[in-house]
């Protein structure tokens, strides 16, 4: 997991190349003034999600993915991101292959505060949860970039 502020994107681009693709569109796509859906870029590997919704105060599930890393951006707003270590994995007895996601409960081992300007990588297999208010429930856009490995 990498967790930074949007101004260090780059940095990490050797860590995952499609990174690139991901400051290309952050800066060229007036991603912030997006309709919520879904969007393709220039490379078939990478996709992106603009959705908008309220934080939760609680029961959420931990997520994870198989096949693609996750790039979450908060473009306004704040929200709670947390994760649990790898090996849960295991616990999830309905995991959607053709989705490539799955579902647990746990405990966090880390928790994250998500504010605008903040960006979180979950690669595959790591266990994460997001959507969790910071105090009062309230509403964030975020854009969720889907990068197949």
């Amino acid at each position: 997991m990498v967790f930074d502020s949007l101004d260090q994107l780059e940095m990490y681009i050797p860590i995952l190349p499609a990174l690139r693709v991901v400051a290309d569109v952050m800066d060229h796509d007036d991603v912030y003034d997006k309709e919520c859906g879904t969007y393709s870029t220039y490379d078939d590997k990478v996709s992106y999600v603009v959705s908008e919704y309220k934080t939760s105060v609680g029961g959420r599930q931990f997520e994870f993915h198989k096949d693609h890393s996750c790039v979450q951006i908060v473009l306004k707003g704040q929200e709670l991101m947390s994760t649990t270590w790898r090996e849960l994995k295991s616990q999830c007895e309905n995991f959607n292959a053709a989705s490539d996601i799955g579902f647990t409960d746990a405990e966090p081992i880390s928790v994250l505060q998500a504010t605008q300007g903040r960006f979180a990588v979950f690669f595959p297999g790591e266990l994460h949860k997001t959507g969790v208010a910071f105090g009062e429930p309230s509403i964030v856009k975020k854009v969720c970039f889907r990068i197949q490995d």
